[in-house]
């Protein structure tokens, strides 16, 4: 099996075995301000699901010469989306990730070149685009829900409860370290019931915030509500719902399950959805607090869901693939004027089956730099977790544009 094919472009290698190498999740900044750096988690085996105590190595890759240089370590991370490690924006020298202290999930602000670390109360979800405030959720409940986006140290404070009224999302103020909870389990609860179908789903099963995403002015957040019996592998249900950042005007944006998101500016997200009005799954732009919904590719050019963004400019969505049946994702660039969807490479991977847990995967999670002059993504396509780095201005070319 060839690890690449039908690739566009050059693709650099940032990271150097004999480690496994990954950055996370494809909705936070790895780049820095200046492009010098990009952050990276360091681990020594991907052949198993971290357990309590595992640690990883928080880092920057300098990437004049890819030097790996240590800033710090922690025990609050998964292989999909890391610690929520990232760049904090508007403070050009910090980063925030999140950690274990003292048998608690924290958050560390630290600056990447004095070293000084500040300890925010709760983990961070996700970062205003100002840095000034940060969402938090149970990451404990998330292990027991999808263990590859949740943390194995701390058992769930309300694990027997269904849609408790004292947790739910968080609001953090990252300059004073104040948090107070703003939307609760049971909030949420009460504006999808209406739309549960069965006995289970009213009264048995367990409920929580799996995703959650602040919008470009961080006035609103969207969350994914999803719920299932308390049995492993069963099915669930997501309820797509968005809120102020204070919690108040909660409007239930869609009641069929929704997958990746990004906000394309404070009024308009884009999700990868089946919604009423097409009945067919594909990248929608949905207006908040509405109806309204649009699609994005109508000549069906995106191959399916995967983590889509957009460009910082909003001219592209790049995207990838979930593996296709010959074990290829693919990672592609969408040209959102002309409705054309550009490949940049299929990229082999592990497949699903041959995984003693599938929450061990090496998803793409391509992301842009803040400039949109670099995109890079984690792969398994040479035999180890890896870093790899594409520079946009080669893709650009490379269609002509």
């Amino acid at each position: 099996m060839r690890p690449l094919k039908e690739q566009l472009v050059p693709i650099e290698r940032l990271t150097r075995e004999p480690y496994h190498w990954f950055y996370g999740y494809y909705d936070n900044q790895p780049f820095s301000d200046d492009l010098q750096y990009h952050l990276c988690h360091r681990i020594p085996f991907m052949n198993h699901m971290p357990m309590a105590g595992e640690v990883a190595e928080l880092g920057m890759i300098r990437l004049r010469d890819n030097a790996f240089i240590p800033l710090s370590e922690t025990l609050a991370w998964n292989f999909q989306q890391g610690s929520m490690y990232q760049w904090r924006p508007g403070h050009t020298d910090e980063v925030i990730y999140n950690v274990c202290y003292g048998g608690i999930y924290r958050s560390v602000i630290q600056n990447v070149k004095t070293g000084k670390k500040r300890i925010i109360p709760m983990p961070v979800a996700t970062v205003s685009l100002d840095g000034k405030c940060a969402l938090s959720i149970n990451f404990s409940r998330i292990f027991w829900f999808r263990a590859g986006y949740g943390y194995a140290q701390i058992k769930d404070p309300w694990e027997n409860k269904l849609h408790p009224k004292d947790d739910g999302v968080y609001c953090i103020d990252l300059d004073t370290g104040d948090c107070r909870l703003i939307l609760s389990l049971d909030d949420m609860y009460k504006i999808s019931k209406p739309y549960m179908e069965t006995e289970d789903e009213l009264y048995r099963w367990k409920y929580l915030v799996n995703h959650i995403n602040l919008n470009t002015d961080a006035s609103r957040f969207l969350v994914l509500f999803r719920g299932r019996e308390d049995k492993p592998l069963s099915k669930w249900r997501t309820f797509t719902i968005t809120a102020n950042v204070d919690g108040s005007e909660p409007y239930l944006l869609l009641e069929r399950l929704a997958s990746h998101l990004h906000w394309r500016d404070p009024k308009n997200v884009m999700i990868y959805a089946n919604t009423y009005k097409e009945n067919k799954w594909g990248c929608y732009l949905f207006r908040d607090k509405t109806h309204e919904v649009m699609k994005y590719d109508p000549h069906d050019e995106m191959p399916g869901d995967g983590h889509c963004s957009f460009s910082p400019d909003r001219k592209y969505i790049l995207n990838d693939t979930y593996p296709d049946k010959e074990g290829y994702r693919s990672l592609f660039i969408y040209d959102i004027e002309k409705e054309k969807s550009h490949l940049i490479s299929r990229i082999a991977t592990i497949p699903h089956q041959e995984l003693a847990d599938i929450d061990m995967r090496c998803d793409l999670h391509p992301r842009w730099s803040r400039d949109g002059s670099m995109i890079s993504f984690d792969s398994v396509h040479e035999g180890h977790r890896h870093i790899y780095r594409i520079r946009v201005d080669e893709i650009m070319e490379a269609i002509g544009k």
